[in-house]
């Protein structure tokens, strides 16, 4: 089974449960990189992470990018996802009705 390169951005409720569910669920994740305004280690759903600052690099080797932050990571983030080959999926209200964005 493939597994997939999965980076966070935004380490609060919400992306805590996104962790929750990615461990519960099984998801084939060989690694899970999380990302925020600065650097620090964090706990999230029970595990340590080494949380690095978003830059256009942080993409880079990720096959999917979580956003579990404000519109404004999404917005600001967005070209650098597409250019590093990963999907994208944001969990905020950013890209709602945009007809370049795909269903």
């Amino acid at each position: 089974m493939k597994q997939y390169s999965i980076g966070l951005v935004g380490v609060g409720a919400v992306g805590a449960e996104m962790i929750s569910v990615i461990r519960e669920r099984n998801f084939p994740a060989k690694e899970i990189k999380v990302f925020a305004s600065r650097e620090r280690d964090e706990v999230i759903a029970g595990e340590t992470f080494h949380v690095m600052p978003t830059t256009a690099e942080s993409f880079k080797g990720l096959d999917i990018v979580l956003f579990a932050g404000g519109t404004g990571a999404s917005v600001q983030f967005k070209d650098a996802v597409v250019a590093a080959g990963a999907k994208m999926i944001d969990n905020s209200r950013a890209f709602r009705q945009d007809p370049e964005v795909p269903l």
